[in-house]
This record gives structure tokens, C-alpha cells and sequence, in this order.
């Protein structure tokens, strides 16, 4: 037994020298090494533009949220914070715009950016309520930004932010404010309203998730919303589709209808009856056809369909061959013929003019009608 005990530590010590022989080896020709890998922007960053802006407030300990819509901005939140306004879209209707200003004067913070403007010549209601005039234009700006150096009232610290250089404030306010800079062409104006206060941006394309790490952006952000434990972040005043607004207020009817959709489809794609015969898209020879045609015609009204274009052919050719039949009456002309075939006046009469019902007298009518042409044929003979 005890030799076996010290073979087995024996081995047991050899595996342990092995093992730390190849783990120091391996730290000592290894070291870990961080590389930054680039991938294509998520789809929540995509639809929201803020989406680091968001998750900037959300690590500073402010209650955030972020949505699209006016419903910021026609039904402001029950309680104060900051509310930010990527853009201020069409005018509001002065009953809303009054509640919103109600609710920066009951202590809540309303940062505003002018964007893309609807009429550059009448302004926004709104900026025209604080005396503001932008010479924004009609266009998207450009991607060309200046730094410039701004400190916040009531405040020294200076921040470089890149403002849009051709983006700026003309104003003639009766209510006290701020502006940043203060060199006559402002890019930020800040107007204290009862226990809140409106801030105007000349524009807030620094705080999009690709220019939020750049400069002093997102301490800018940080600044505004400083003492404020919630914020709502408003990154499009556009109207969302009704599409949009039914699976956001009613997913499960959305879902129900999709189903019913699918179902109608897949049930008009099956056959509710017998399968219909192909029919035979083979061209018919000129023999299959008349044969057919006679067919038809036999099964519908034999006098019709058959005696009658027999008798026109034999009545033409004699009147062509014996224009004096032309003068005659119908019984001097069956007269006549009858003279020349051999053949009684009423059986030529019959054969000519009757009306046959029965497939005996049709077949004696046929014979009649053989015979006639038969006898024109010497006749024409005799002529040529």
C-alpha cells in the first residue's frame, strides 16, 4: 500500500509540473490584446437617431425615454423634466402650444431646435411667441460644422460644441434671455419661463449617435438636463403612418388581421369544385370541320342547315344557264323544267320550294334535287 501511495503522488506531482510548465510558457509568449471590430449600425440606432443620447442619461441616473410622434408635444407629461426636440415640425395648434408652455412654467425644461422649417417666411408660432427668427432654409444642411466655445448661464465652464455655421438666430424678444454667443448671430438662447425655462438650439445634429463622442456633446447634454430626474427625448415630430399607429395600439388586432389576410389567400388558392376537362387545343383538319359543321347543322334543322344551300345551287345554275326562267312565275317555271327533266311539275316544286319535316320526303327531295342538276349538265355541255 505504500508503495503505491508514493507512486501515485509521484504522478500526481509530475502532471502538476507539466501542466504549470505549459501555463507559464503560454503566459509568458502570450498576452491579451483588445481590437476594436466595426459592424453596421443596429436597427434600434437606425430608427433612433438618439439612441446614445438615451443610453447617455440612462448611465447619469436620469429616467429617459424616447419616442417619436407630437405626443410630447400636444400632451406634454404629467410630471417635470427636460424634453428634448430633435425638430419642431408643423405649427401647433394654440390650445396645445399654451399647455406646453404651462408645463415649462410649472418647473419643466423644453429644449427646442428649430429643424427643418415648414414656411422660411412666416416662421413657427412658436418662435415667433419669444420674438425668434431663423434663417434656417428649406434644405437639409450641410455636413459641415464649426466648434465653437459656449458656457451655460450660471455657469463657467466652457464647452466646444459644433454648431452649424450657417445656422444662427435673428432676435427681438420682450422677455428676458440668453444668448450664446453673444456676438449678435446666437446659436443658443436660453428664455426663463415661471419655474422652467425654453431653450432654442440653432440645430442638434451633435447629438446623433455618430457625433455624440465628438468634442463636448455629450457634456452638453449632460448640463441641460442636470437636475431634472426625467427626460423624454422626442427624435421625430413626424406623424407616425397608420400602419404604425395600429401595431402600436393594437397589436393583437394587427396580428389577427394579418392571419385573416393569409387565410383568405391560402382559401381562394384552393378549388371548391369538380377540375374542368382541358379541352383539346388541336387544329382541326378542313374535312373534321365541315363534318362538324353538317353534324350541327343536321342535329339543329336538317331543311335549314342542309336542303336549303342544295337548292339555291340548283335553282342558280339553271337560272344562270336559262335566264328566260327568270321571267316566269314558280309554277310556269316548274313547268318548264319538267318539260326538259322528265320529271312531274309538283315533284320539282317540291324539290325546289317545299318544306320538309320527315327524313323520308328529305331523302326523295335529295333525289329530286340530284336529278335536276343532272339534267343541266347535258345542257351545259351543249352550250359551252
Amino acid at each position: 500500500m505504500t508503495s503505491n501511495r508514493v507512486a501515485w503522488v509521484a504522478v500526481l506531482l509530475l502532471l502538476l509540473f507539466i501542466v504549470g510548465s505549459i501555463g507559464y510558457w503560454f503566459w509568458q509568449n502570450f498576452e491579451p490584446v483588445a481590437e476594436q471590430v466595426r459592424t453596421d449600425m443596429s436597427t434600434p440606432a437606425r430608427r433612433n437617431p438618439w439612441l446614445a443620447a438615451e443610453r447617455l442619461l440612462g448611465r447619469l441616473g436620469v429616467g429617459v425615454e424616447s419616442r417619436s410622434g407630437r405626443q410630447y408635444l400636444t400632451t406634454p407629461p404629467d410630471e417635470t423634466g427636460v424634453l428634448f426636440v430633435k425638430d419642431l415640425g408643423a405649427p401647433l395648434p394654440q390650445a396645445r402650444q399654451t399647455d406646453l408652455l404651462s408645463w415649462v412654467e410649472r418647473g419643466g425644461h423644453l429644449v427646442i431646435s428649430p429643424g427643418r422649417m415648414i414656411d422660411d417666411e412666416t416662421g413657427h408660432p412658436l418662435l415667433q411667441y419669444f420674438g425668434i427668427e431663423t434663417n434656417a432654409s428649406l434644405f437639409e444642411p450641410e455636413e459641415v460644422d464649426e466648434t465653437l466655445t459656449i458656457a451655460l448661464p450660471d455657469s463657467e465652464e466652457e464647452m466646444e460644441i459644433g454648431f452649424d455655421p450657417d445656422r444662427w438666430f435673428l432676435v427681438e424678444s420682450q422677455y428676458d434671455h440668453w444668448e450664446i454667443p453673444g456676438d449678435g448671430n446666437p446659436q443658443l438662447l436660453v428664455f426663463p419661463w415661471g419655474d422652467g425655462r425654453v431653450t432654442f438650439l440653432s440645430d442638434n445634429r451633435y447629438w446623433d449617435n455618430k457625433r455624440i463622442g465628438d468634442e463636448d456633446h455629450a457634456l452638453l447634454l449632460a448640463r441641460l438636463s442636470a437636475g431634472y430626474d426625467r427626460a423624454w427625448l422626442l427624435y421625430s415630430s413626424q406623424m407616425p403612418s397608420l400602419l404604425q399607429l395600429l401595431w402600436q395600439w393594437a397589436p393583437y388586432l394587427s396580428i389577427s388581421l394579418i392571419l385573416l389576410i393569409a387565410l383568405t389567400l391560402w382559401r381562394m388558392m384552393e378549388r371548391t369544385g369538380p377540375r374542368r376537362m382541358l379541352v383539346d387545343s388541336q387544329r382541326r383538319n378542313l374535312l373534321e370541320h365541315l363534318k362538324a359543321a353538317s353534324e350541327y347543322a343536321w342535329s339543329t334543322d336538317p331543311s335549314t342547315g342542309l336542303l336549303e344551300g342544295a337548292r339555291r345551287q340548283v335553282e342558280k345554275r339553271w337560272l344562270a344557264t336559262h335566264p328566260l326562267l327568270q321571267r316566269l312565275e314558280q309554277s310556269e317555271r316548274c313547268q318548264w323544267l319538267a318539260e326538259r327533266t322528265g320529271l312531274t311539275p309538283q315533284s320539282i316544286e317540291q324539290a325546289l320550294y317545299g318544306h320538309e319535316s320527315e327524313g323520308g320526303q328529305l331523302i326523295k327531295t335529295t333525289i329530286n334535287l340530284q336529278r335536276l342538276l343532272s339534267a343541266l349538265r347535258p345542257q351545259t355541255q351543249k352550250r359551252v
